[in-house]
């Protein structure tokens, strides 16, 4: 009898016991997944209020892909939602400036290559330029070029006046991105941009000059392809400088 009732205090202790150990699990549970809870309704309340801004861009024509691209990668760096908002908020306001550059019947890559220039750090007025030149073969080569050598560290007018001077001269799409490649390419480098826009631009308007006519796009610029695939190598009285 003794050993019966000894055995059944040993089973109260045990249930009580695990009853306990099963209400510790639960709150600890609850506490860890409370903030999660709350944490996920947050993200949710950021996601509702980017797809709405999402959503306006669209009804205004403006395409949405590089909106998303924004928040995959805020979500990839793990910023916080806030700043994710402000940067779609940002880019939409670049495409809107691009569109109204472009104008109503610009094509989705046109207003990409539009805002990537003004993130960059062009203005809207270097932008309408460009656009304004070319309206005879699209403006999406010439603006991403203009992007490139802006981000580079050329000054914007000086950039535009160079995307101006190949669009006058007929260079084609290839040779414009062969252009701002190199520049690009040069400056990471170490070459400061502007020298190395000078010299592969330089390089460009010498080659012109031995063509028979400018209207010859080859002889105008066919020089630009093939020079502008490797490092720069400037002339050897003008060493380029390095940066510290």
């Amino acid at each position: 009898m003794i050993v019966e009732r000894v055995g059944r205090s040993l089973c109260g202790l045990a249930v009580l016991f695990l009853a306990n150990q099963s209400s510790h699990a639960q709150a600890v549970t609850q506490g860890v997944m409370q903030p999660r809870l709350v944490a996920a309704q947050i993200d949710t309340n950021i996601d509702l209020i980017v797809e709405r801004e999402i959503a306006r861009a669209s009804g205004r024509g403006l395409p949405t892909e590089p909106l998303r691209a924004k928040v995959r990668e805020g979500r990839l760096k793990r910023a916080p939602d806030a700043r994710i908002r402000v940067a779609v908020l940002a880019l939409v306001s670049r495409l809107d400036t691009a569109r109204a550059a472009l104008g109503p019947s610009a094509s989705a890559g046109e207003l990409i290559a539009g805002a990537d220039a003004l993130s960059a750090g062009a203005d809207a007025a270097a932008v309408r330029a460009v656009v304004a030149a070319s309206t005879a073969r699209g403006a999406s080569v010439p603006l991403g070029a203009l992007a490139q050598l802006v981000a580079s560290g050329v000054p914007s007018t000086r950039a535009v006046s160079m995307i101006l001077d190949l669009i006058r001269r007929r260079a084609t799409a290839t040779q414009v991105i062969a252009f701002g490649n190199a520049v690009e390419r040069d400056a990471a480098g170490g070459l400061p941009a502007s020298e190395a826009a000078q010299f592969r631009w330089g390089e460009f308007g010498s080659s012109s000059a031995t063509g028979t006519s400018r209207g010859n796009d080859a002889a105008a610029a066919g020089p630009l392809v093939t020079n502008l695939g490797g490092a720069a190598t400037p002339p050897p009285n003008r060493p380029p400088r390095r940066r510290p």
